[in-house]
Protein backbone atom coordinates (compact mmCIF):
# COMPACT_ATOMS: atom_id res chain seq x y z
CA UNK A 1 0.00 0.00 0.00
CA UNK A 2 3.30 2.39 0.72
CA UNK A 3 4.63 1.84 -2.64
CA UNK A 4 1.31 2.46 -4.59
CA UNK A 5 1.16 5.96 -2.44
CA UNK A 6 4.68 6.86 -3.29
CA UNK A 7 3.96 5.86 -6.79
CA UNK A 8 0.79 7.99 -7.13
CA UNK A 9 2.95 10.89 -5.70
CA UNK A 10 5.65 10.57 -7.70
CA UNK A 11 3.52 10.28 -10.69
CA UNK A 12 1.76 13.73 -9.47
CA UNK A 13 4.67 15.61 -9.22
CA UNK A 14 6.73 14.76 -12.26
CA UNK A 15 3.00 15.57 -14.46
CA UNK A 16 3.46 18.99 -12.86
CA UNK A 17 6.81 19.47 -13.09
CA UNK A 18 5.94 18.72 -17.34
CA UNK A 19 2.97 21.14 -17.19
CA UNK A 20 5.45 23.82 -15.40
CA UNK A 21 7.93 23.51 -18.18
CA UNK A 22 4.51 23.79 -20.82
CA UNK A 23 3.40 26.88 -18.71
CA UNK A 24 7.49 28.27 -19.42
CA UNK A 25 7.36 27.55 -23.02
CA UNK A 26 3.89 28.88 -23.75
CA UNK A 27 3.15 32.04 -24.82
CA UNK A 28 1.88 34.17 -22.44
CA UNK A 29 -2.19 34.56 -21.84
CA UNK A 30 -4.79 31.15 -21.89
CA UNK A 31 -2.49 28.17 -22.69
CA UNK A 32 0.15 29.19 -20.13
CA UNK A 33 -2.46 30.03 -17.59
CA UNK A 34 -3.90 26.56 -17.95
CA UNK A 35 -0.93 24.59 -17.85
CA UNK A 36 0.07 26.73 -14.84
CA UNK A 37 -3.13 25.80 -12.46
CA UNK A 38 -2.97 22.44 -14.03
CA UNK A 39 0.61 22.08 -12.29
CA UNK A 40 -1.08 23.60 -9.25
CA UNK A 41 -3.51 20.99 -9.18
CA UNK A 42 -1.03 18.25 -9.58
CA UNK A 43 1.53 19.69 -6.87
CA UNK A 44 -1.72 19.55 -4.40
CA UNK A 45 -2.38 16.04 -5.40
CA UNK A 46 0.79 14.68 -5.07
CA UNK A 47 1.21 16.90 -1.99
CA UNK A 48 -2.18 15.18 -0.08
CA UNK A 49 -0.32 12.08 -0.99
CA UNK A 50 2.79 12.50 0.91
CA UNK A 51 0.39 13.79 3.44
CA UNK A 52 -1.38 10.52 3.33
CA UNK A 53 2.14 8.52 3.62
CA UNK A 54 3.48 10.66 6.99
CA UNK A 55 0.33 9.63 8.68
CA UNK A 56 0.62 6.28 7.59
CA UNK A 57 4.78 6.08 8.59
CA UNK A 58 3.94 7.84 12.18
CA UNK A 59 0.77 5.15 13.24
Amino acid sequence: MMIELQEKAEKYESKAAQCRDWATQAPEGPQRAFFEVLADYYEGLAADFRQAIAKRTAA
